[in-house]
């Protein structure tokens, strides 16, 4: 009898080890749940990590919605990428360096993210429409990437939506000829977010590495 009562005993002991074990993993479960979740929706909900490269704009005003002819074969609006970061660069098909320089960067750049270059779309408006067509824009962005599109406006839409931007622009003439010039234009990267509003600009020479890690911490 001594013996069957202390094998109950220990049957018993061994029960509420179990009981307490399962009950340290079950709260070392939750809590680990609790770390999770919190650090999802911190990461989601917190404070946005700040650009390495670029100059944080973090503007609370969006930019008003622009529709414009495009490579597309049809007008697009920036409505149209609703929930998508827009990478906005105006440019020219004529510029002799800055621009290729620029979009071959922002080529690069989209490669180096992979899937996550699928949460953006990459725009480029050109500030010279009495030069560049819609299918001449076509057939120069293609050297740089499949998924750019090129916008193009009138004189009067170009003129109001770069200001909207702060992008400045001018014709250099370097003869008597009405088409022998050059434009002189800002030379930034500016991306928006999912709402339209300014989030980072990133000056002329940031390279594609960069383009890339900083477009992958300011992304959420």
């Amino acid at each position: 009898m001594q013996t069957d009562a202390k094998s109950g005993l220990t049957s018993q002991l061994e029960r509420s080890m179990r009981r307490q074990s399962l009950g340290w993993l079950s709260a070392a479960l939750i809590v680990s749940m609790l770390i999770a979740g919190g650090w999802s929706l911190w990461s989601w909900l917190g404070p946005r990590p700040a650009p390495q490269y670029g100059v944080p704009v973090n503007a609370s005003k969006p930019v008003a919605d622009f529709r414009l002819d495009s490579t597309l074969g049809h007008p697009v609006a920036l409505s149209d990428f609703a929930g998508r970061y827009l990478v906005v660069y105006f440019g020219y098909t004529t510029c002799p360096d800055i621009c290729p320089t620029t979009l071959a960067d922002l080529g690069k750049a989209e490669k180096l993210l992979g899937k996550d270059a699928q949460r953006m779309q990459m725009l480029f408006i050109t500030v010279d429409p009495e030069r560049d067509s819609v299918e001449r824009m076509r057939d120069y962005l293609a050297f740089f990437g499949p998924n750019f599109i090129g916008l193009r406006g009138s004189l009067q839409e170009t003129e109001a939506i770069a200001s909207q931007f702060g992008v400045v622009y001018q014709k250099q003439y370097h003869s008597a000829s009405a088409t022998d010039y050059l434009m002189d234009h800002s030379a930034a990267v500016i991306v928006l977010d999912p709402q339209r509003r300014p989030l980072v600009l990133f000056p002329y020479g940031v390279s594609a590495e960069q383009l890339a890690g900083d477009l992958r911490r300011v992304m959420r």
